[in-house]
């Protein structure tokens, strides 16, 4: 009498083995995809999704580069015009007819120090090693992702603020002064105005950043990362089937001895 041999149970064993080896190695790594073989399609869309990802990143740190660079010159602006409208005063006072031209020079000393102030704040102004006041950098790329937003940076300087050849020594030089640095106040103005609506569209380039990368990450996740719960379930399943081919296997085998005991006998 033949005996069959149970080759079909050893392929299930095995089989049932390989995939609990793949549901403890999810559960340990904390991703469903470890490999092309787990999932070819998933792993080149994970891919794809983490170059993505890391595009994203990049393009959001390069944008509050950027709003940190227009502080920097939003904040010497502010210094300029803090000098200017002390400069407006004493050309106001410079101009009251009860002064001498000898108290006007006392007045045109401070002057010219605040002009100086600004000329020193125009030129020294930097942010990384490069110039943002002075004419020398006229405008800037700032990379936001795959997309670009130019920063445009005026130049501040005393001669294109026309304000280099001002003095106040006199009362006709004094409403010289006085007309030239409203002037040059409404350009700061309006320079201080482009700084922070330049910010703006940075801070919304950045935020959009951020939510487009939190809903990538979150597809990925999907993909990539172990669903616990239903890992736990699938092991408890495998652990079932296994136990019950054991059994089987050993019912099995019990038969046999069986067989061949009454064969012998």
């Amino acid at each position: 009498m033949a005996i069959t041999p149970y080759s079909s149970n050893i392929a299930s064993n095995y089989t049932t083995q390989y995939e609990s080896n793949r549901v403890n190695e999810s559960m340990t790594s904390g991703r469903q995809v470890n490999r092309a073989a787990d999932n070819a399609a998933g792993l080149a869309i994970i891919n794809a999704m983490n170059t993505q990802s890391q595009t994203m990143d990049v393009g959001s740190q390069n944008a509050l580069m950027g709003i940190s660079l227009l502080q920097t010159a939003d904040g010497a602006a502010s210094g300029l015009t803090e000098n200017l409208q002390r400069m407006r005063e004493l050309s106001l006072q410079a101009q009251n007819g009860t002064l001498n031209d000898a108290q006007r020079g006392m007045l045109n000393q401070e002057f010219q120090q605040l002009y100086q102030g600004m000329q020193d704040i125009s030129q020294n102004t930097k942010f990384n090693g490069q110039a943002l006041m002075n004419g020398d950098v006229t405008s800037m790329n700032i990379q936001v992702g795959e997309s670009a937003s130019e920063l445009a940076l005026p130049n501040l300087s005393g001669a294109n603020l026309a304000i280099d050849s001002l003095s106040i020594n006199s009362a006709s030089g004094a409403t010289t002064a006085l007309d030239a640095i409203d002037q040059a106040m409404e350009t700061l103005a309006s320079t201080r105005a482009e700084y922070g609506a330049q910010q703006n569209g940075l801070m919304s380039a950045y935020d959009n950043l951020q939510s487009q990368n939190i809903n990538i990450q979150a597809s990925r996740s999907q993909i990539e990362d172990t669903d616990f719960a239903q890992a736990i379930t699938e092991q408890n399943r495998l652990n079932i089937l296994s136990q019950a081919q054991i059994a089987m296997q050993a019912q099995g085998n019990q038969q046999k001895a069986s067989v061949l005991q009454l064969l012998n006998g």
